[in-house]
């Protein structure tokens, strides 16, 4: 199962997502930018905390995923946010993996001046956070995966190739196209307000035609190597918190309990029982609460910004 967190639909039209009421997408815009293989990356860093905090979204998402729980990080962390390529308003390519998204993570990192950081991953994003973590431990102190499939080795096969000449899906305005935005997997309907942000940010003019499409590489994105990350998990080397959603139709029973095997012995399994996939969106009361609680334990597996490894 490949869980598309935002697309298009033929739904009907929320009525109050009217654009006239909406701040412009530029307020939402991350300030920095970083070339990775010749692709920009685009990055903010904000919060005032001794110690660094590096965000990661999911597939087909982008940095807005996390911003109703930036004012509880930021009191607290320095927090690094970027929006993947083929995803936000970063660059797309020719050909997405694993290793090209560590290699972003990294130079995030390093623009930022981070040292070490703890690595928070949504979804695809605790994916590739995994194989991260795993094969840089020097750069990362800790692990937390929010609702992020896990599968057996071998029970996922990896789609390959050059991605398709350029498609898009396009609307006639920003009104229609910010109006068919849907989380998907689906979940109870999410406020519109708490929406409004992430859908005035997930769509851009249409390139070669008039009117507006999503900002995501609708030439398809491949999923995440699963071996990889089973292999990841298998010699994690810094500790690790994984937190399901009860309600999530991602990390279902039966991956959930593949997961408690799955896991290194040390970590620590946290279900939120009424949240569903996309619960730092719409249940962030319930993340405050949880980040509150982990605060202490988060925060030892994590150097102070600037401090060297002794």
């Amino acid at each position: 199962m490949n869980p598309v967190e935002v697309g298009a639909t033929s739904g009907t039209a929320h009525p109050e997502l009217s654009a006239a009421a909406w701040q412009s997408a530029s307020a939402f815009a991350l300030p920095n930018e970083v070339r990775v293989d010749g692709v920009p990356i685009r990055y903010g860093v904000s919060g005032s905390g001794e110690r660094d905090l590096l965000l990661v979204h999911g597939y087909r998402a982008h940095h807005m995923w996390w911003y109703r729980l930036l004012p509880t990080l930021e009191a607290r962390w320095r927090v690094i946010r970027l929006d993947l390529s083929g995803h936000g308003d970063s660059g797309h390519r020719d050909r997405y993996d694993v290793d090209a998204w560590i290699a972003e993570l990294l130079a995030v990192l390093d623009a930022a001046g981070s040292a070490q950081a703890l690595l928070v991953g949504h979804s695809m994003g605790g994916r590739i956070s995994t194989v991260a973590a795993a094969e840089h431990p020097d750069r990362f102190g800790g692990l937390v995966l929010l609702d992020s499939m896990l599968r057996p080795a071998g029970s996922i096969s990896l789609r390959a190739g050059t991605l398709p000449p350029t498609r898009q899906i396009v609307y006639p305005s920003r009104d229609a196209a910010t109006a068919r935005f849907r989380l998907r997997p689906p979940q109870p309907q999410t406020p519109a307000d708490v929406i409004r942000p992430v859908a005035e940010y997930s769509v851009c003019p249409a390139t070669n035609a008039d009117g507006w499409t999503w900002k995501f590489d609708q030439r398809g994105i491949p999923p995440i190597d699963n071996d990889r990350v089973v292999a990841g998990l298998t010699r994690m080397p810094v500790p690790l918190w994984f937190v399901r959603a009860g309600h999530s139709l991602v990390v279902t029973d039966e991956v959930a309990a593949y997961a408690r095997t799955a896991l290194p012995a040390a970590s620590t399994f946290i279900t939120l029982p009424e949240a569903h996939h996309h619960f730092v969106l719409d249940a962030d009361d319930d993340c405050v609460r949880l980040l509150e609680d982990l605060h202490g334990d988060l925060a030892a597996s994590v150097r102070p910004h600037g401090r060297t490894a002794l």
